[in-house]
């Protein structure tokens, strides 16, 4: 790489770019950085994990959620036992657990189950399959959301036995990071055994308990902070994947602490043991699929971003309609610099953003001095190609990429832009209308027929910003995106429709939601870089070597235990009348809550300049970030 396009401080000495290569499906362990330096002096007294996903792979219960005991083994088996790991997960989930209890008064902790699991027999569902698998006495009370009339919301353990009771009622929210904060305010009402003579010593570690001294350990990132403001401030998320599973096919969002690595396990114990050595660092997390001709190391030629929450933080639009219709156009409500800066800047790290996108959308690009990839946009954003074109050019961020394509489809507005070789933009209809609208649909589109999708290269070739676009395949195409949902479309139903379903290669931005800048709660917030600058280097190293990143091979997904499907299991899942006895009573995909507003909770800047006094704006503007101007950029 040529010198003049060094990442400078985006390389972080003694950092390994490669560190994640491997660990795709591991949990992460994470305490939020906005917790004091005296979090070390806080250990954790309480270990709360969910259910769906977390313990189990996936859930299949009987719709009563009872277990004949001729069932037992094989529900043990299918719920938490991976055909992916050698060995018994219940054993290693058992030596997990008993570890995480601790060894002795000073290190003592409990541990607890909070589950929105959907079986009509509620906790009592739940209980049964612990006890199955011999996992149910590890934890000393089970709670079941959201709470249901007529039949028991928890259970706690009394001398080898389960009891069955009524939590303390919602307080507004049945939010677990509510919960969670309902329980560091009166724990006794969530441990009955606390208040029984001769049991309530063991649990006299929770009797001040505090929502710092709680860890979730949980395969939905959204159930780590809460709508009202209520966070999570220690939580282990448990990955998240699709695969063929067993004898019932392909299987969506599973899960399961050590489904895939056993270094699970003894992560999750160190993080309990010292939760403050594990940041969140909110880092992106690149992969490559399978493909044929995976050992030949095709290059990338085509890298296609996502905009809103990829590229911008959140996504703020004037509501100015010239703006969502004339490109140029500078917005009547939002002062320039404002627009900008609630966009793209980030107030989690030093520096500014745009300059740091602008560096690393050239060194993408041109990684030898000389354009070798082409860059593009494709998003979803409900104000239009030309909203976006509009953002980017205010950012001094248009000129690195050659088109930019939004779905839905729309006919009555220009689906996409594209920018010839002299710099000028012109809007086009891109061809969304006759294909899935979705994005891994889109780019085997864009493969089928790349002059539909540039119409600047039946231009004398579009120029060198096009140069990518030669020999095109779908594995030279990388996709930056914050939706793990857009790398894959799972509605392919025939052979035919799946060969054009997913994309082979891509970066997943990671979420998070939290207060920013004077807007409040944003939930579903992204952003490249927006905490760490180390996701420029993976991105960069990631587009350079995509093979360093693999998905779990097909012999690493290779089922270890036969997947044959014998006479007594066939008993198990099929009742007498044909019907499934045994359905999944986790909702493979849920549905996160919409997105909060993006709109600023003061006037405008541009209403403010009105009533501003010189020397109060000209002390406004020392504390604004200046991006960099592409003319000093380039030089």
């Amino acid at each position: 790489m040529a010198s003049s396009l060094s990442l400078g401080k985006f390389l972080v000495p003694g950092k390994d770019t490669k560190r994640i290569t491997n660990s795709v499906y591991r949990l992460r362990c994470c305490e939020r950085p906005e917790l004091s330096a005296q979090s070390a002096q806080l250990g954790v007294k309480l270990v709360i994990f969910d259910f769906d996903e977390t313990l189990t792979l996936i859930t299949l219960m009987t719709p009563d959620g009872k277990l004949l005991p001729e069932q037992e083994e094989w529900a043990t088996k299918v719920n938490f036992e991976s055909p992916w790991c050698h060995g018994s997960r219940v054993d290693k989930l058992n030596k997990m657990l008993d570890a995480l209890k601790g060894k002795g008064p000073d290190d003592r902790r409990s541990l607890a189950i909070l589950t929105r699991n959907g079986n009509a027999s509620g906790v009592s569902a739940v209980i049964n399959l612990l006890k199955a698998s011999a996992l149910d006495r590890h934890f000393a009370a089970i709670w079941t959301l959201p709470r249901k009339r007529g039949r028991p919301n928890g259970a706690y353990l009394h001398d080898g036995q389960w009891q069955f009771f009524d939590p303390p009622p919602s307080q507004g929210s049945d939010h677990k990071a509510d919960v969670l904060k309902q329980i560091a305010q009166e724990p006794s009402g969530w441990f009955p055994q606390m208040k029984i003579e001769g049991a309530a010593e063991a649990m006299n570690h929770l009797t001040t308990l505090q929502c710092e001294e709680m860890v979730l350990v949980d395969d939905q990132r959204t159930n780590f902070q809460s709508q009202t403001g209520a966070v999570v401030q220690r939580y282990v998320k448990v990955a998240r994947y699709d695969g063929d599973y067993r004898e019932f096919g392909h299987m969506r969002d599973m899960g399961g602490i050590g489904a895939n690595d056993d270094a699970d396990y003894d992560s999750l114990k160190r993080f309990v043991e010292d939760p403050w050595m594990c940041k969140d660092t909110f880092q992106v997390r690149p992969q490559e699929r399978d493909f044929d001709g995976q050992e030949l190391k095709k290059p990338v030629n085509l890298v296609v971003f996502d905009f809103d929450e990829t590229l911008t933080l959140a996504t703020f639009m004037p509501n100015d309609r010239d703006f969502q219709a004339d490109v140029g156009c500078i917005p009547k409500d939002w002062n320039k610099d404002d627009l900008v800066t609630y966009n793209f800047e980030s107030p989690f790290s030093e520096g500014s953003r745009v300059a740091k996108l602008r560096k690393l959308l050239k060194v993408i690009a041109m990684p030898n001095g000389e354009h070798t990839r082409t860059l593009a946009i494709l998003t979803k954003n409900e104000y239009g190609v030309v909203a976006v074109l509009n953002l980017l050019q205010l950012a001094g961020l248009a000129n690195f990429f050659s088109a930019i394509w939004t779905l839905p489809h729309r006919s009555n507005q220009p689906g996409g832009a594209y920018q010839e070789e002299g710099g000028t933009w012109k809007l086009f209809d891109a061809p969304t209308a006759d294909i899935p609208q979705h994005k891994a649909n889109v780019l085997h589109a864009v493969v089928a027929k790349p002059t539909e999708w540039f119409p600047q290269l039946k231009q004398n070739g579009g120029g060198p910003m096009c140069n990518g676009l030669k020999d095109l395949a779908i594995e030279g195409i990388v996709l930056v995106d914050d939706e793990r949902g857009n790398f894959r479309n799972p509605a392919a139903e025939t052979d035919e429709e799946k060969k054009f379903n997913q994309v082979i290669r891509y970066c997943k931005v990671a979420r998070y939601d939290d207060n920013y800048r004077d807007c409040g709660l944003l939930n579903q917030m992204g952003g490249l870089g927006a905490h760490s600058d180390e996701d420029y280097s993976i991105l960069v190293n990631f587009i350079d070597n995509p093979w360093e990143y693999p998905y779990e091979s097909s012999k690493r997904r290779a089922t270890i235990e036969s997947a044959t499907v014998s006479a007594s299991i066939t008993a198990f899942t099929a009742a007498e009348d044909g019907e499934m006895m045994f359905r999944r009573d986790s909702e493979p995909n849920e549905e996160e809550p919409a997105k909060a507003k993006r709109e600023r909770r003061r006037a405008s800047a541009v209403e403010a300049t009105m009533t501003m006094s010189g020397d109060s704006m000209s002390a406004a503007r020392k504390h604004k970030t200046e991006p960099m101007k592409l003319e000093e950029f380039l030089k």
